[in-house]
C-alpha cells in the first residue's frame, strides 16, 4: 500500500508525540520533497530532532516537473502529484481546499482526525479527548465541535 503524507497531519502527530501511530499503520509511507521543505522551516517543530530525522527518510523527489495548481501550496500540490505519479492508495492531507481538488482527481484522501480514529480502532490508542486536548493546545486548525462531535461517535466524553 502507498501512502503519501502532506505537511500539516505530520506537524500535528509531531506535536502531540503521536509519529508513531504514522509508522505502526503506514511504515512505507512518502512524502515529497515539498513537504519535505516545509517541515524542515517550520517553527514549532525545530525542537522534534529525532522525528525529523525519521521523516527525512521516507522523502521522495518527483519523476516529473512538479506541476502548478492555483489556490494550494507547493507540498499540497507535490503530495498530490506524488500520489499520481505512484499511483498510491492514500493522501493524507488536511487542508480543506486541497482535499477538496484532491477529490475531485479521484484521490483517497484520509485527515489526521480519520487517521487517530483508524488508530483508536486498530488498538494502536486506548483514547482520543487527551490527543483532541492537545491538538487544540498546540492551535492546529480543528474546531471543538468537531472533536466533541467526533468523541461522541466513538464513544468517548466530550471536551470541556
Amino acid at each position: 500500500m502507498i501512502f503519501i503524507a502532506d505537511t500539516s497531519p505530520l506537524i500535528s502527530l509531531i506535536t502531540i508525540n503521536k509519529l508513531d501511530i504514522l509508522k505502526k499503520l503506514f511504515p512505507d509511507f512518502l512524502m515529497p520533497l515539498a513537504v519535505w521543505e516545509e517541515l524542515d522551516a517550520h517553527v514549532q517543530i525545530k525542537s522534534y530532532t529525532k522525528e525529523l530525522d525519521f521523516l527525512y527518510q521516507h522523502v521522495k523527489v518527483l519523476k516529473r516537473n512538479p506541476l502548478i495548481i492555483p489556490g494550494i501550496d507547493k507540498g499540497e500540490t507535490e503530495a498530490i502529484q506524488l500520489y499520481i505519479e505512484l499511483e498510491a492508495n492514500i493522501l493524507l492531507i488536511d487542508d480543506k481546499k486541497a482535499r477538496s481538488i484532491a477529490e475531485l482527481m479521484d484521490i483517497k484522501c484520509i485527515g489526521t482526525l480519520a487517521l487517530l480514529i483508524l488508530a483508536k480502532k486498530k488498538g494502536i490508542l486506548k483514547t482520543l479527548k487527551p490527543l483532541f486536548n492537545q491538538l487544540l493546545k498546540h492551535n492546529r486548525y480543528f474546531s471543538k465541535k468537531l472533536l466533541n462531535e467526533l468523541l461522541v461517535m466513538n464513544d468517548e466524553k466530550t471536551l470541556g
